[in-house]
């Protein structure tokens, strides 16, 4: 079903594999420096779980983390760190104190990357940061790779999927996020796994499918929380498919209901069930562990200084609506003015892609699943950055900061959604033309500016 010929297998080969690994050993080459997203405090994560302990919120760095942010830097104008050559390094001499304010993070994503992390600094003899950073190509490659069988399950042409793909995995923010240290540098993997899940559920049902979907959703969730967006999705969508499919003729209400939550819940009940476990679970173990009380935690004090609100946060959600665009990334620590000026219009051209994909639904009398999941996708973006950003509020009296890449699980829905929705053979090679020259271009600014 993946390969149906030796073409559509070298085109996997290419597309998932060849290309974003060029990408990533690029990016990371050119950018020793480390990411301000911080990249340092997941990087001290890493390696506390690699050294048996685990991390609890209000904690220091360790000291080799503060060694490693002198010696690297890390690419922020004004950041502040003592010498490289300095003997003693105490964390008030750092720009932030340097809390390890990460450790609000669910683990799945750093006890997965330990050992990947191993192979490459142990086995390959990578430095130990930039080690870790490789095991971003894994991550992505594994989720171009799943987002091709999902594309295949689902019915659509290796040459559609091939575009879909290659113009995910070219997006700037996608490789930035992929050649950092950070959890979200999973999450292209988490939402294509979800949208695999979800359509071997509908297109093999089975006794498999509720403790399957309900351990996958749970999983996506326990790498980061944002990703259960595209569980919400996914469970939305069997919502609408199990309308369509249900029983007209059950008399009553009562019995309507019945009909659609016997349709809906093996495979979009299960989804839900599963990321709600997840995201309560570490709720409270987060909780349990932190030392600090979050709302009152020094570390967050930046945040705190703009105004915060839910007027602000409506606003900062409409970010969420470029989940492959909206957030920082850069081609290199010092672009040329070309590289300046075309980043913009690359990333606008994606956001531009992604939307229609997702918005396509509203132009069609008959919507299939693709149109169900692209304005499914939009909203949940939007109104998911709302809850977000509300909750965030409430659990650390900040600023959200609402950016793209919190809705990065949703790019590989949308990517697919574009594809499944455009017609004819001139559409699909634009498309193609897109994808390559966002590869290109990507390639180009970040070896040489």
């Amino acid at each position: 079903m993946c390969f149906p010929t030796p073409r559509a297998s070298a085109l996997a080969v290419l597309v998932c594999f060849v290309a974003p690994a060029a990408l990533i050993v690029a990016h990371i080459h050119e950018n020793p420096e480390f990411s301000p997203i911080d990249e340092a405090e997941h990087w001290d994560y890493v390696t506390r779980i690699a050294h048996g302990g685990f991390p609890r919120l209000g904690q220091l760095l360790q000291p080799a983390t503060l060694r490693a942010q002198a010696c690297r830097g890390t690419a922020l104008p004004g950041f502040n760190a003592p010498p490289c050559q300095q003997r003693i390094l105490k964390p008030a001499e750092f720009s932030g104190g340097d809390y390890s304010y990460e450790a609000q993070q669910p683990p799945v994503y750093y006890a997965v990357t330990v050992p990947m992390r191993f192979v490459a600094v142990d086995v390959f003899g990578m430095g130990d940061v930039g080690g870790t950073r490789a095991t971003g190509i894994v991550w992505l490659c594994a989720g171009l790779f799943v987002i091709w069988m999902a594309g295949r399950v689902v019915g659509l042409r290796p040459l559609a999927i091939g575009a879909a793909v290659l113009l995910l995995g070219s997006a700037p923010l996608v490789v930035y996020q992929e050649a950092s240290i950070s959890n979200n540098a999973a999450s292209i993997f988490a939402g294509a796994s979800v949208f695999l899940l979800a359509a071997m559920a509908w297109r093999y049902p089975g006794r498999w499918v509720v403790p399957v979907l309900a351990a996958g959703a749970f999983a996506a969730v326990a790498i980061d929380q944002s990703n259960g967006f595209a569980v919400v999705v996914a469970s939305v969508v069997f919502a609408f498919l199990s309308t369509c499919r249900g029983d007209a003729s059950a008399p009553g209400a009562i019995g309507a209901m019945r009909t659609f939550l016997r349709a809906w819940w093996p495979a979009g009940g299960a989804l839900l069930l599963g990321g709600l476990a997840s995201a309560l679970a570490w709720l409270v173990i987060s909780r349990d562990l932190a030392i600090v009380n979050p709302r009152l935690f020094q570390a967050f004090g930046a945040l705190r200084t703009a105004p915060r609100g839910f007027g602000e946060i409506v606003r900062e959600a409409v970010l969420m609506l470029g989940p492959v665009t909206d957030s920082y990334n850069v081609f290199r620590p010092t672009p040329s003015s070309a590289a300046v000026n075309l980043e913009p219009v690359v990333n606008e051209v994606l956001r531009t892609l992604l939307l229609a994909g997702g918005l396509a639904g509203l132009f069609v009398r008959r919507r299939l699943w693709y149109h169900w999941m692209g304005l499914s996708s939009v909203a949940v973006l939007y109104l998911g950055g709302l809850v977000l950003g509300v909750g965030l509020l409430l659990s650390y009296d900040i600023d959200p900061s609402l950016t793209g890449r919190y809705g990065m699980s949703l790019a590989p829905l949308l990517a697919l959604g574009l594809v499944a929705a455009i017609r004819g053979g001139a559409v699909l090679g634009v498309l193609w033309a897109v994808a390559l020259a966002t590869f290109t271009t990507t390639l180009c600014f970040t070896l040489v500016g």
